[in-house]
């Protein structure tokens, strides 16, 4: 273990690549398991270019894409199998990190002399939850960390999750047939949450939402080698990005209040009112119930919006990334809005990060 600046995630030399490390030895594992049971099928060995990736802007987080030879596309059944995926250090005795479970959801087959070669691309479980509802769903005032579980309870299995506590009610409804991906989204940002998401531990997270600004980085990439791949590119969209996001609602617990809610970006931020001299404001109408949660609504949606200086950059894998990780590069404070990883140690993690302004 080494010592480095402040950090949430501890400082590992796995990880930092700090200039004394000259290098690692690492792998991934693949274990195959029935989906209903949980019973243990052995693993399988992707023959080229499998990948994980992460998207917070997806319903659906993640997918994995694996390619495999005829040994394993005949031991596959894609129905009701699932995939565990783990990076494995071989030094300490093999220490392994978990990168999440997936489920098949297409498949390509191509026929050889030698068998049949299989193509595969994987969701997590968000997949599940993800289908239609068959009876409509209203908020009635409820709380929605009440509603979330209840919205939960009616998968047709159990679903393993993390709920933190939000003060706010829900007045939306659903209609049947509305996906229920789409119905947590909602639901996630009328109670002030991020999105939803499947973790590398496997549970559905339900996080609040934060401003990054005032976070102790999760990653600090300026306290290691790591940024070392390929192009870093900056992008962005600053000559057209909103600088103020204002929530109204036609719906109100006191008919006699107006329910607006107005957060604008940080005036450091290059695109802001004062910086630009003048307001790009962007208007969505949501049902909240007062004009607390409106503000709560806009703000989240100013830390979401992924139109500004975004950066991308590779490092070498590092599976301690999960989702909405603030990271310290640069000596400025990002937010991970996803990342790419080739599943094979020497291949490049691509991480989306955006800026953030104090």
């Amino acid at each position: 273990m080494t010592r480095g600046p402040l950090t949430n995630l501890p400082s590992d030399a796995h990880h930092i690549f700090a200039p004394w490390v000259g290098q690692r030895s690492a792998t991934f594992r693949f274990e195959l398991v029935n989906g209903i049971t949980g019973a243990f099928l052995g693993e399988i060995t992707p023959v080229r270019d499998a990948s994980l990736t992460h998207d917070t802007t997806r319903i659906i987080k993640r997918i994995l894409r694996i390619n495999l030879g005829a040994a394993d596309t005949a031991h596959v059944n894609p129905v009701t199998d699932r995939v565990d995926v783990y990076m494995v250090f071989r030094q300490e005795g093999g220490h392994e990190h978990p990168l999440g479970r997936y489920m098949f959801t297409d498949a390509q087959l191509a026929k050889y002399t030698s068998g049949k070669l299989g193509s595969y691309a994987l969701l997590d479980e968000m997949f599940i939850i993800d289908q239609q509802v068959t009876i409509g769903i209203s908020g009635g005032g409820r709380p929605v960390p009440t509603l979330i579980r209840d919205v939960l309870r009616d998968v047709s299995i159990p679903i393993p999750y993390t709920l933190e506590t939000s003060p706010y009610v829900s007045v939306e409804s659903w209609g049947i047939g509305t996906g229920r991906g789409q119905v947590l989204e909602s639901l996630a940002l009328s109670g002030d949450y991020f999105g939803p998401w499947f973790g590398n531990d496997r549970l559905l997270h339900f996080i609040r939402s934060f401003d990054p600004a005032q976070r102790v980085p999760d990653f600090d990439f300026d306290n290691s080698s790591n940024v070392s791949r390929d192009d870093i590119i900056e992008a962005g969209d600053l000559l057209t990005a909103p600088n103020r996001f204002i929530v109204v609602s036609n719906t109100a617990q006191d008919p006699t209040q107006p329910v607006v809610g107005v957060a604008d970006v940080p005036v450091t931020a290059p695109h802001s009112a004062a910086n630009r001299g003048f307001v790009i404001p962007i208007v969505i109408n949501l049902q909240v119930a007062d004009a607390p949660q409106a503000s709560a609504v806009a703000r989240n949606l100013a830390i979401r919006q992924d139109v500004f200086e975004r950066v991308t950059l590779a490092t070498a894998p590092d599976p301690r990334h999960d989702s909405y990780n603030v990271v310290r590069w640069q000596s400025q404070l990002w937010l991970e809005l996803g990342w790419t990883m080739t599943l094979v140690e020497g291949g490049a993690m691509v991480h989306t990060l955006r800026r953030v302004y104090r």
